[in-house]
């Protein structure tokens, strides 16, 4: 429990809470106390020297002592000072030591300006170099396609390697050699293989790691325009700084949440932004010709009238289908437009059903839906048949963090603090908090699991309904795997339950969630997190009824087309195979598509609707704990683009934001919360995107045009596209006065700390308003004692006896819009089907050899590589080709010829 103590900071009392060192003390005091190796994610270990301060033993005192502030704990009464001339002077030479090898190259340096060592070395007061040696050079490192590699610009606060290796888990970067010639990177030059190698652009303090595909369109972080936005590369939701200059999208940085995200992103959320920028997008209204290969592009008007005439032309069937990737609002305005029975969620059967499932169990208020931070603060974790490393990449680093807690806690029975970082892993050596694992294979997480158990979906579902039983009735004979599992997580006292709707398997959930009900009736603080495939699909599934998925919508109008069908941010050819859906589209008359992209639907549209990005609008999203949140518009939209509501409004009788708010609470009551966010409208403060040092404004487009164009305005937010506004550190200090203003802090600044690590400054962790931490919409529901149903199980089935066709995923291939970034397109593997050596005998293949997997839907023909670690009978199939499969599976052999790539 945290107590309040009284700390003196040169003969000034102050309140400071007593659970952390004197360095973060003083921080939250907003005193500028210079530090490299500390991190507030990763604790303290003293490498740098760089936070010294004098301490006194007493008021009486005058001589005092140096210490290293991050590595003091506070307690009541400490008197220290930070002006001492000592103290002071202990830091000035200090980083003037630093400094001897550091190159000067500020001008030409990436980090120029967002530079935590500039700050540093301003504070401490060395201004002139008196160093006249020669500086220690290396040679730099090829890091992957993510990643700049500088290693002269080196301070060595360790940072990186306790981040990378002891935060992560990754082992391919480390620190070798020693003193002068201390050097961080790899033992060959290769791409780092960890999932969050992007964040050591951001923890390292100088530019020795510097952004790669920031490179490409480098600007200086004062001539950023940003806004805080929300990550839609799975179900997280992670918060994100979005940063914008000339009509492009530059740069994707962490924005803190203390309940998601934490102070890191996954690789996908920082570097998939690049589907904003790409050449293949849609910009103008287009609408097919007479003539084959004839566009025309239409203007609003004539837009507008051609929609009139489709929808409301005489017995007009018009059908919608909406889209996990797109927000809460454009998937309501087509709703109202095509009407509730004539609203299709752009996902097939199996995965409605479960999101269905999900929110009728968590309406029952019988399970508690963990935050990740509490998923770190557990003390167990059972993770059920998802490999969250590849599906919902947060959640695992998370789940990561959850396996120390055992160490935390042998260090808190001994005194030690948990932010003493050396200490705590000296004493936690090898154990862990337990961590048990069911899948088909091995994972990322494996290293760190006490019970990794590989089974085929069948027998994990006997093991879950095993262990139901004995929650019910521990007295009977159990298997050892049961006995093991049930033991761990009733031995814990915050369990939690992880699963996820990526294994297709409706009666695994839904005993999952009935474990979960059991489980925390034995254990209060019990927990449970699903992972959904996308940011907004528990969003959708609120709006549509049972069976209005792709599955039954194709079947039901293969004979009895619609007149009109408009598709809404959804690629359809992802579901299934070409020829069905090209057959199928060719069967109606007319076709809207509403995308910001150009997707293989686009293509056969008969008319198409350029839609913003997730960039060019203020949207709502509600992410698989349940959580919606608000994001932000960072830059103006392009040309003819619009929200997708905003063009279907004129035809829905939905004007604006407050009148789909209002449908929104008549479709679906859990959601009526969402008029809160419409409170941000509602201030006399208006909020500046661009920082006040923002240059070249008016000579930006200077090449294209001599005339100075006025800013464009943002009707829909209290955020301009401009310097004009209030600042995001005046709006900190505001948020704690009286005069709240609702909307986040469009970026991170704070006199004399132009990085990143000015969010470890006063202000930005406390200005924090309940509101912009999202609503949870489940929370204040009372629990009801209904039964959870168990289901038969759907899942995929194959002709060859006991062999079961399962989804294998990869960071870098499951989330559609990601996957048209340069950089994540360079690391995304070549196709293959995975099996283990008993499974390639009884198919009579080698490795490299091909499979054969034919379906109703689909025929795939790939080769084959061996893992031991796949359990038997089961074949690992790429998640974007499992999807496309459907039903009645067909699996053989075929070790010559040609196969899909």
């Amino acid at each position: 429990m945290t107590n309040k103590v009284t700390l003196y900071v040169d003969n000034i009392a102050y309140q400071v809470s007593d659970d952390i060192n004197l360095l973060q003390a003083c921080l939250n005091l907003n005193m500028d106390l210079p530090y490299f190796c500390w991190h507030p994610a990763m604790g303290s270990v003293g490498a740098c020297r760089q936070c010294a301060v004098m301490q006194y033993q007493n008021e009486e005192d005058t001589r005092g002592r140096l210490v290293m502030s991050c590595m003091t704990p506070v307690t009541d009464g400490m008197r220290i000072s930070l002006k001492n001339e000592k103290a002071h002077t202990f830091r000035a030479t200090n980083i003037e030591a630093i400094m001897t090898n550091h190159p000067h190259d500020c001008p030409v340096c990436e980090e120029g300006g967002d530079c935590h060592l500039q700050d540093m070395t301003l504070l401490s007061c060395h201004i002139k170099r008196r160093y006249p040696g020669t500086k220690r050079t290396h040679n730099n490192q090829y890091l992957g396609p993510f990643l700049n590699h500088e290693m002269n610009r080196c301070i060595g606060c360790y940072r990186c390697v306790r981040f990378y290796r002891d935060y992560c888990g990754g082992d391919d970067l480390n620190v070798f050699a020693s003193k002068n010639n201390i050097y961080f990177g790899r033992a060959e030059p290769g791409t780092l293989e960890n999932e969050f190698s992007g964040n050591l652009a951001e923890v390292c303090p100088t530019g020795v790691f510097t952004d790669k595909p920031f490179s490409q369109h480098y600007i200086r972080k004062w001539d950023l325009q940003t806004s805080p936005s929300i990550c839609t590369h799975c179900s997280i939701g992670c918060n994100t700084y979005a940063a914008e200059r000339g009509g492009k999208l530059r740069k994707i940085n962490n924005r803190h949440h203390p309940d998601i995200n934490g102070h890191f992103l996954c690789d996908r959320g920082r570097f998939g932004y690049e589907h904003a920028n790409i050449d293949n997008k849609t910009t103008h209204v287009w609408l097919r010709g007479d003539q084959e290969h004839q566009t025309n592009i239409l203007s609003y008007n004539q837009t507008h009238m051609k929609l009139a005439q489709w929808i409301n032309e005489p017995n007009a069937h018009v059908i919608g289908i909406g889209s996990v990737r797109a927000s809460i609002e454009n998937n309501a305005a087509l709703h109202k437009l095509v009407g509730a029975k004539n609203f299709y969620a752009g996902i097939k059967q199996v995965e409605l059903s479960q999101l269905q499932f999900l929110a009728k169990a968590y309406k029952s208020s019988q399970i508690s839906l963990s935050s990740l931070k509490e998923i770190e603060h557990s003390d167990a974790v059972f993770l059920i048949g998802e490999d969250v490393t590849q599906t919902a990449p947060r959640l695992a680093l998370s789940i990561r963090q959850m396996t120390k807690n055992e160490g935390l806690k042998k260090a808190a029975e001994l005194g030690i603090k948990p932010w003493q970082d050396e200490a705590v892993r000296n004493i936690r050596q090898e154990d862990k908090s337990p961590l048990i694992i069911i899948n088909t294979h091995n994972t990322r997480l494996s290293d760190v699991a006490k019970y990794n158990i590989n089974l085929s979906p069948d027998k994990q579902l006997s093991l879950l309904l095993e262990i139901e039983q004995y929650l019910k009735n521990p007295h009977n004979d159990y298997s050892d795997a049961t006995l093991k599992i049930t033991q761990a997580l009733l031995k814990a006292d915050r369990p939690t339950i992880i699963t996820g709707t990526y294994n297709f398997d409706v009666t695994l959930l839904s005993t999952c969630l009935r474990v979960s009900v059991l489980l925390k009736q034995h254990k209060t603080h019990s927990g449970f997190y699903c992972a959904t495939s996308s940011i907004n699909a528990l969003g959708l599934s609120l709006f549509c009824q049972p069976e209005q998925d792709l599955d039954n919508l194709i079947f039901q109008t293969e004979e009895k087309p619609p007149s009109s069908l408009i598709i809404m941010e959804t690629d359809l050819y992802r579901y299934y195979s070409n020829e069905k859906i090209t057959s199928w589209l060719n069967k109606i008359k007319n076709i809207i598509v509403i995308d910001h992209i150009i997707t293989d639907t686009v293509k056969m549209a008969d008319l198409v609707l350029p839609a913003s990005s997730l960039f060019e609008q203020d949207a709502t999203w509600l992410n698989a704990e349940a959580r919606m949140q608000h994001s932000y518009a960072v830059m103006p939209m392009e040309k003819m683009r619009q929200t997708s509501w905003q063009w279907l409004c004129q035809h829905n009788l939905l004007e604006d934001n407050q009148a789909i708010v209002k449908y929104i609470q008549d479709i679906a009551p859990q959601l009526t919360p969402m008029s809160q966010f419409l409170q941000n409208d509602k201030t006399h403060f208006s909020v500046a995107r661009q920082a006040m040092r923002s240059s070249a404004r008016t000579a930006f487009y200077a090449n294209i045009d001599v005339k100075e164009y006025a800013p464009k305005k943002d009707n829909k937010s209290q955020l301009n596209f401009s310097m004009e506004g209030l600042p995001a550190f005046r709006q900190s200090t505001l948020n704690n006065s009286q005069h709240k203003i609702n909307t986040p802090i469009t970026g991170v600044w704070s006199p004399k700390w132009n990085s990143h690590q000015a969010i470890n400054k006063a202000g930005y962790n406390s200005c924090k308003i309940d509101i912009n931490l999202g609503i949870k919409i489940f929370d204040d529901l009372k629990p009801k004692h209904s039964k959870l149903p168990k289901l038969q199980d759907p899942s995929h089935s194959s002709s060859l006896a006991h062999t079961i066709v399962c989804p294998q995923h990869h960071i870098y291939t499951n989330d559609e819009l990601a996957g048209y970034a340069n950089s994540i397109q360079q690391l995304v593997p070549k196709l293959a089907i995975s099996l283990n050596q008993n499974m390639s005998n009884k198919l009579s293949v080698k490795s490299g050899e091909s499979i054969n997997i034919n379906s109703d839907d689909y025929c795939l023909s790939l080769p084959c590589t061996i893992n031991d670690t796949i359990a038997d009978d089961i074949i690992l199939v790429p998640i974007n080709e499992f999807i496309k499969l459907g039903s009645n599976i067909q699996v053989s052999s075929i070790t010559d010829g040609e196969h899909n790539e």
